[in-house]
């Protein structure tokens, strides 16, 4: 059975990464020289914190959050103690002193993502369709995997067409976000003894970071501290071609596109801005040991390690990958790596591998082998 077949061709256009609008980057109190963390320093020698609040709106009341339901699910729902979502759970002969690794899917998308694929003779027989990806690998090697679902299918918007409404089901981050922060926030309680890893993909890359910037300052969770590894693939840190769409549709498809930014021509936009911070100072929290968001003595001397893959700009400065490129993926201070051209998915996922130079960053054997070996440091 093909689930993710199961919405239309235009479902995929803007589907697996969104986009944003170009703006320009937020101003904080400045009263003295910005250091090397962002934060401010006072004539009277007080830190000033710079402004990381929230820019766009969220759906944080989850009980009335349409995404936040396990209804109608074709998996058995995980069991967490107080999340109230929907996830997945794979676990074999679990390795305890390994991190519990959350899984951060992309737009228009499922679990099934990070999962074999086999289209059941629908499509031609990819190389590696039935090969064994991200969950089946990291069970395989000890790991107790959770995977979010941001339930795609249940968007409310209109959806009668693409161009004025939201056929596709795309999600917006003020739809996504609450449901991550709730699923780590989740498992950090649920395992206090454990560290954990988190991998997200296109449109989760965004939702991930953003899920733990509101774990970090508005819930006041010391989150970076428990966060071994983040390993970002294929995400859109700074902008994305489908910006065409912003202010054109008054949906969710629209205004996730305004959230994103430019991939031809990025500016800061307001979403973006707290995440990233004054040239990239924020991109990657807790990477040295020390500060997040400019805030000092966030970490309580943990280093977080930051992987970013993407599949590589053409010779001429052109993307094969349709939606972002090696700039658009690129994260300050993390190890930002790129996989070749034709480590594209040969597993047929997503209408018979449509977008296989995308997915080539989560799904490829070069980008596996990538996650792999991340983990395993």
């Amino acid at each position: 059975m093909i689930s993710n077949f199961r919405i239309g061709f235009l479902a995929l256009v803007v589907g697996c990464v969104n986009t944003g609008e170009t703006d320009t980057d937020t101003t904080t109190t400045d009263t003295g020289t910005t250091d090397t963390t962002g934060g401010d320093t006072s004539d009277t020698g007080t830190v000033v914190l710079p402004d990381v609040s929230d820019a766009i709106d969220y759906r944080d009341d989850l009980a009335a959050h349409p995404g936040c339901s396990t209804a109608g699910l074709a998996y058995t729902a995980a069991t967490i103690p107080g999340y109230t979502c929907a996830a997945k759970e794979y676990v074999g002969t679990e390795d305890t002193d390994k991190p519990v690794v959350v899984l951060i899917h992309g737009n228009s998308d499922t679990p099934s993502s990070w999962e074999t694929y086999d289209s059941g003779g629908l499509c031609p027989k990819g190389a590696n369709e039935g090969a064994d990806m991200v969950t089946e690998r990291l069970v395989a090697d000890g790991y107790r995997v959770i995977a979010a679902d941001m339930r795609f299918d249940l968007v409310d918007d209109p959806a009668g067409n693409n161009d004025t409404e939201n056929t596709a089901k795309n999600m917006d981050h003020g739809w996504g976000v609450p449901i991550a922060q709730h699923l780590i926030g989740s498992v950090l309680e649920a395992y206090p003894d454990r560290q954990v890893s988190i991998i997200g993909f296109s449109f989760g890359v965004t939702v991930a970071r953003d899920a733990v910037r509101r774990l970090a300052i508005n819930d006041e969770v010391a989150v970076f501290e428990r966060i071994d590894d983040m390993i970002l693939l294929a995400g859109a840190n700074h902008g994305v071609s489908t910006f065409f769409l912003c202010g054109v549709n008054p949906t969710m498809r629209g205004e996730v596109t305004c959230e994103m930014g430019d991939r031809a021509a990025y500016s800061p936009t307001p979403f973006l801005t707290p995440l990233n911070g004054p040239e990239g100072a924020f991109e990657t929290p807790c990477s040295d040991g020390t500060s997040a968001f400019g805030r000092p003595d966030a970490c309580n001397g943990h280093s977080v390690d930051y992987t970013t893959v993407v599949m590589e700009d053409l010779p001429g400065g052109e993307q094969q990958d349709l939606f972002v490129s090696e700039a658009s993926s690129y994260l300050e201070g993390a190890d930002n790596q790129t996989i070749g051209l034709n480590d594209f998915d040969e597993s047929n996922y997503f209408f018979c591998g449509l977008f296989a130079n995308h997915y080539g960053a989560a799904r490829s054997i070069p980008a596996l082998d990538i996650i792999d070996a991340r983990l395993a440091d």
